[in-house]
């Protein structure tokens, strides 16, 4: 059984690993098809749309949106650019870029905020010391609880979360995001397309209320569900692939690796990715669309 792993995070956002070594990583593997979907950032999509090429990986170059739902509350999209010109993509004046710096811009005022809760709260954390842990990448909570963790002050990266940089905690502090719809349009007008990542963490009143919310996102030019996600419930699987059927979107998984609680993937025993069969659809779009041949656009 083939494996692919279409939601993964690098040194470009939150994750531990560079792009290369995910590359490398994902092609030692085997992975039929592999993305790397960084936070609100294209960064480290030149680096690795080149090592792919030389490792013969099929790669879709990607990111991941924070957004504002119309109906209240956030989510992420995922944004797949099959055989994209970086060169377009990867401009500072395309629009895109120009919505991607927006929601860094929101990090960058949110951090500072936290890192001040979290300080009165008692912790001596300053914000030099999460620039510091970040290096290049774009600063996130990710990197304050790991400045947390190596302090000694908290126990792990999760703890951190659940009690305290996890939205409601007492040093959560919300951000600007893009809406939903803007993000579908932006992520459209690059020649990308737009999935609703990991729909397990979207605050809606049971399945009603989220197939209502799929069918308004499908009006405004959603293109697929990511429907195989760690620990995604079987009665949610099953919701999703006949909401894909309905409406005749794409399925999409992948395993969400950063890098923290495992420092790397398990493709190599099937511990991460998803089974080749259940996204195919997806590859053969991205394939129709790119005329993506192992890694290279032709």
């Amino acid at each position: 059984m083939g494996l692919c792993d279409f939601h993964t995070h690098s040194t470009a956002s939150d994750g531990r690993l560079t792009p290369t070594e995910l590359i490398e990583e994902a092609a030692g593997c085997g992975l039929d098809g592999f993305a790397i979907s960084d936070h609100d950032t294209l960064a480290g999509v030149k680096e690795a749309t080149v090592k792919s090429s030389e490792l013969g990986l099929f790669y879709v170059p990607a990111v991941e949106f924070s957004v504002d739902l119309h109906i209240g509350g956030s989510a992420h999209l995922l944004g797949y650019f099959p055989g994209a010109d970086l060169s377009v993509l990867c401009d500072p004046l395309s629009e895109i870029q120009k919505a991607l710096q927006y929601v860094v811009d929101g990090r960058n005022t949110r951090n500072p905020a936290i890192v001040q809760k979290l300080r009165e709260l008692g912790f001596k954390i300053t914000m030099e010391e999460v620039m510091e842990e970040a290096g290049d990448a774009v600063v996130g909570r990710p990197h304050i609880a790991a400045v947390l963790v190596k302090k000694g002050l908290v126990g792990s990266s999760e703890e951190v979360f659940n009690r305290y940089l996890g939205s409601g905690k007492s040093a959560y502090v919300e951000r600007k995001r893009l809406g939903d719809y803007r993000a579908i349009e932006l992520i459209r007008q690059a020649g990308g397309l737009p999935v609703l990542a990991h729909p397990k963490y979207i605050q809606v009143e049971g399945f009603r209320e989220l197939g209502a919310l799929v069918s308004s996102l499908v009006d405004s030019g959603l293109a697929g569900l990511e429907a195989y996600y760690p620990d995604q419930s079987g009665a949610m699987v099953s919701f999703l692939e006949d909401a894909a059927r309905k409406h005749n979107l794409l399925l999409t998984g992948g395993s969400d690796f950063h890098g923290i609680k495992h420092p790397v993937p398990g493709w190599r025993d099937g511990s991460f990715g998803v089974d080749t069969e259940k996204v195919m659809n997806f590859m053969n779009e991205c394939i129709s669309r790119g005329s993506i041949t192992n890694g290279k656009t032709e």
